[in-house]
Parts: structure tokens; C-alpha cells; sequence
């Protein structure tokens, strides 16, 4: 059976769909017998791209018939694009070959077999082209209209790409393409065309790296014309997005990295704040349960932190680390220790009075000291061990808190300390101020105590903005290859205790709790090339000559 799932697979075949309810069941029953017919071993990936229509209960129903096969169904939380479809399909690929096609079967799957044995003669990437003159249509009467239409606007437009982008492939757009893995899988992080431009980009990027890129003739069967007005709209679309190649792969964001390549990136998905109200406590153990968190730090002084401590003391196969807190709720020690640090009735202050006190000179740092560590020490007689230490709205990165408290904490609880040095949303007309202070707080106060040997590297404050995935792919191509990351983020269901604690931040927590629960996101990470870590299985950086340890992140 050349589809059990038990088997190392040979090749990989990706089906992209939307909308596809009229002709799914059978194009994936089609599908399956012709794979278990082949004499190699193979794994099918549906990707659904968020179908409004029947298509999810159609491919769930096909998946539960078939329990014992190789079979991979991914759906999407909202509609992206053909291309990152097909990416997200191309990136699950465990075989060495892959290949794509049309959900509709415009390309009969004898094709496929063509295909495959081209990769096995040594091609990188082996194209349908249904204008060499081997190749055929399968046409109704009724379409002849496609002749005079629909071809020679594709024939048109192709030639516009072969002028621009992608020169001497003579059929850009054909929906029944193949890979070598290790040639394809490399090259998705950079790829950023999500429509039906994708083909095009992938193609340039292809050329760029210098991959055989075979042209082979196909049977085609032609049976719905799209509106012309469609298809016209469509074309505009695609020759805007040429230029927008062509710009890509003149600035090199296409080529292949040096011939050492480094290894994977990591990513740590971090999230603040476990303990300040219940939505937060569920959405973090959900995370970790379901692998979309990797770290999380404890927020004491509030009525929550108990059971946010309880469950972190009975996981300890999580990663934990204290979020330092002067700014929400109580202090651990009594109010009349720590004077400069509370209001009149004993809570802490909030931001803007804690910055106003700081200022003027009216925070003492020793109070400071005591404080947190009288935290950590906290959560650590709890049961729970400390990986790193981080703080509530980054206040450990004032310059004097950090060098007096911050690190000095850092070093004699032999922890790493999270610093703030990642990538930035830096657009004029919208950049990301909050993330661009703390990275100036980090060259001022972090730097000169050894940051240059950190390996991991904090951001994502802009995702409090636009928690979106189009936000996490542009700020990971903007990462250093090989080197460790850490995204923050604040996942949350928003409750009553939330609104009530006095946190500014709400209706986005919901949005990053499903931004990071999402298969698109994982698909971002993965085609970036990052594999999740841990905080705790985050390389230490090298300690600085007076023994300070530091992480950015």
C-alpha cells in the first residue's frame, strides 16, 4: 500500500482548494487510487484555504475514511491566497519529490507519473507548459470562445512575463508543477506573493538559484471559463506583481545563502503576563498544551497569579520565568518595605506615575531589589523552576534599574535577562515607536554589559497592533539566519477580570491567541526556517567580562 502511514513517503502530492464542494469528494477519491496504484510510497496534504462552502466537512469526512493512510488535511483560519496555500503544502512535504496540482483535475493525473519521472532524470523543478506542441486540450464545443479570449490574453500576458520576470519559460501559470525538496522547501521564507502571482515568483526565485527548471507538454482539460471581466482584473493584479518580482530579485532577496549554509533558526513564542486574570491563564495553558507557546513568564500581585503558579508547578515540562512586576497590582512584600514603589493604598503604581516617580529621582532602587526578588524567590518555593527573567511593560529596561537591579538579579540567580534587540516594524508611515524605544534601550543599557554575545533576540511589541500573520512573515524575513528569536507575545480570552485589572491591552490578546493557534502562523515559522524552542533550550549567551548573563528576547 503505497500510502501507509507508516512509510517513509517518495514523493508528496499537495492539493490546494477553496470553495471546491461541487467536485472535492471526487477529485480526492480520484486522488487516492491513483496514488495507491503507484509501486513507490506517497503522503497526500490538502490544504484548505478557509472554504466558506461544504469543502471542510467533505475533506473531513474523506480524512476519517481513510485513518490508516498518509494523509495530512490542514484548514485555514482565514482566506490567504492560492500561493500561500501551496507554500504551506510544499513546506509539509516529507517526501523528496513534490508536486501540486489544481483541486479540479484541469490536469489529468497521468501527468503526475510525467512529472515524476522527470525529477527522477535530474530536474529541479518540472513545469506543465500547454503550449509546447506535444501537448493537448481537452475542449467542449461550447468553449471554443477560450481560442480567441482567455488564450491569447494568457499567451499575452506570459510573454509580458518572459520580457520581465521569468525569461525563456513559455507557460508561467500552469496549476501542475513539481520540486526536488531540498531545492523547493529552502527557498519558501523568501517568497512572499500569495495570490495567483505566486507561480511567477516561485519561478524567478528558482532561476535566481540557479535550478533546472524543465518545461514538459501536459493534456489539459478545459470545462468552465472564468468571467472575463475576472480574469481581465486578475491580469492588472498580476502584472502590478511582476514589477514587484522583478524589483525582489534585483535587490537579491531571491539568492541562495552562502555555501555553509547555517543551521535552523529558533523561535521562542513567549507570552507575558500568565496570572494577571483568568482568559490569560486558559489561553497560556492551551498554548503550551497544544505546542503554540513555548515559554511564558508568571505576573504576580493579582488575585490570578495562585492558579497561573498551581498549574506551572504541576507542568513542569513547561518553560517559566518570572515577568517582574512594579507596575499592576500589590507587591509580594509588605507596602511599608517598599514605600516608594505604591500609591497610598498599598498597590503598585501605574506606568505613567512609575515613569513621572522614576525621573524625578523618587524609586529607590533597593526597594526595587527587594522586591523582585522577594517574586522570583515566590515562584521558585512554589515548585516552579526559573528559566529567565523578563518584566511587565519592559520597565527593567530603564538604564538605571537595569544596570543597578535588573542584571545584578540576573547574575546572582544565574538566569538570563530578556533584552529587547530583535527585528522592528520600521515603515514610515507607520512604524513601530514602542519596539524602536526598546531597541534603543537595549543599545544603551544592554550593549555595554555584553549583549554583542546574546544569541536570542527579543521583539514583537508591534503585534499588539496588527497581531496579523502578514506582520510575523515581513518581521521574520528581516531575522538573521541561524540565530534564536524570541516573539512575545500577550494571548488571552478577554473577561471580566481583565477589563477590571486596569490593563489597557484587550481585544488584541484575543487576536493573538488565535494568531499563534493558527496553521498559518506555524506555516510562516516553519518556511522561514525556524523550529519552536523553548526559552529554557535557548543557547546561553557568552557571559560578559564581569560574569553578567543576558538573552535578547
Amino acid at each position: 500500500m503505497s500510502l501507509a502511514r507508516r512509510d517513509v513517503p517518495r514523493a508528496t502530492f499537495v492539493l490546494p482548494v477553496y470553495n471546491a464542494q461541487n467536485f472535492i469528494a471526487s477529485t480526492l477519491h480520484r486522488v487516492h487510487d491513483w496514488l495507491r496504484e503507484r509501486p513507490e510510497p506517497w503522503e497526500l496534504i490538502v490544504v484548505d484555504d478557509a472554504s466558506s462552502d461544504g469543502t471542510p466537512s467533505l475533506i473531513e469526512a474523506f480524512a476519517a475514511g481513510h485513518p490508516g493512510d498518509a494523509i495530512r488535511c490542514v484548514r485555514f483560519a482565514a482566506n490567504r491566497g492560492k500561493g500561500f496555500a501551496t507554500r504551506t503544502g510544499l513546506g509539509l512535504a516529507r517526501g523528496p519529490f513534490v508536486l501540486f496540482t489544481d483541486c479540479d483535475l484541469a490536469y489529468p493525473l497521468e501527468n503526475a507519473e510525467r512529472v515524476m519521472n522527470e525529477l527522477a532524470a535530474g530536474a529541479d523543478a518540472v513545469i506543465a507548459c500547454r503550449v509546447l506542441p506535444s501537448s493537448t486540450y481537452l475542449i467542449s464545443p461550447s468553449f471554443f470562445s477560450y481560442l480567441y479570449t482567455r488564450h491569447l490574453m494568457g499567451r499575452a500576458f506570459n510573454l509580458i512575463c518572459r520580457v520581465l520576470t521569468v525569461p525563456r519559460l513559455l507557460d508561467t501559470q500552469a496549476g501542475l508543477k513539481g520540486f526536488r525538496a531540498s531545492v523547493i522547501q529552502p527557498l519558501l521564507g523568501a517568497l512572499v506573493m500569495d495570490g495567483f502571482s505566486f507561480d511567477v515568483e516561485l519561478l524567478r526565485a528558482l532561476q535566481d538559484r540557479g535550478a533546472r527548471i524543465v518545461e514538459m507538454p501536459v493534456t489539459y482539460r478545459y470545462d468552465t471559463e472564468p468571467s472575463t471581466v475576472r480574469f481581465i482584473i486578475d491580469s492588472l493584479e498580476m502584472a502590478r506583481d511582476l514589477a514587484h518580482v522583478r524589483i525582489r530579485s534585483f535587490l537579491g532577496r531571491y539568492r541562495a545563502p552562502a555555501l555553509t549554509a547555517p543551521p535552523p533558526g529558533r523561535l521562542v513564542v513567549h507570552a507575558d503576563d500568565f496570572g494577571l486574570a483568568p482568559g490569560i491563564n486558559q489561553a497560556i495553558q492551551e498554548g503550551f498544551q497544544a505546542g503554540s507557546i513555548t515559554s511564558a513568564s508568571i505576573l504576580l500581585g493579582g488575585p490570578h497569579a495562585a492558579p497561573a503558579v498551581a498549574w506551572a508547578a504541576a507542568h513542569p515540562e513547561f518553560d517559566y520565568g518570572v515577568h517582574l512586576n512594579l507596575t499592576q497590582g500589590r507587591p509580594i512584600l509588605p507596602a511599608d518595605r517598599v514605600p516608594s514603589l505604591v500609591d497610598r493604598e498599598g498597590r503598585f503604581l501605574e506606568l505613567r506615575r512609575f515613569l513621572a516617580r522614576f525621573v524625578t529621582g523618587r524609586i529607590r532602587t533597593h526597594q526595587v531589589r527587594e522586591e523582585w526578588r522577594a517574586q522570583i524567590e515566590t515562584v521558585r518555593r512554589a515548585g516552579v523552576t526559573v528559566s529567565h527573567l523578563d518584566s511587565h511593560q519592559h520597565v527593567h529596561l530603564l538604564p538605571r534599574l537595569f544596570r543597578k537591579t535588573a542584571l545584578r538579579i540576573a547574575r546572582h540567580e544565574r538566569v538570563p535577562l530578556r533584552v529587547m534587540d530583535g527585528p522592528v516594524r520600521r515603515r514610515v508611515l507607520a512604524p513601530d515607536f514602542r519596539g524602536l524605544m526598546l531597541a534603543l534601550a537595549t543599545r544603551v543599557c544592554a550593549r555595554p554589559a555584553g549583549l554583542d554575545g546574546a544569541s536570542a533576540h527579543g521583539f514583537g511589541t508591534s503585534l499588539m497592533r496588527r497581531p496579523t500573520v502578514g506582520n510575523v512573515q515581513r518581521l521574520l524575513s528581516r531575522a538573521r539566519p541561524g540565530q534564536t528569536y524570541e516573539m512575545v507575545v500577550h494571548p488571552g480570552v478577554p473577561d471580566r477580570a481583565l477589563a477590571d485589572s486596569g490593563d489597557g491591552y484587550v481585544r488584541g490578546r484575543e487576536l493573538e491567541r488565535r494568531l499563534i493557534a493558527s496553521e498559518e502562523f506555524r506555516a510562516v515559522v516553519r518556511n522561514a526556517g525556524f523550529e519552536l524552542v523553548p526559552l529554557g533550550r535557548a543557547p546561553l549567551p557568552a557571559a560578559s567580562p564581569a560574569g553578567d548573563r543576558l538573552h535578547a528576547g
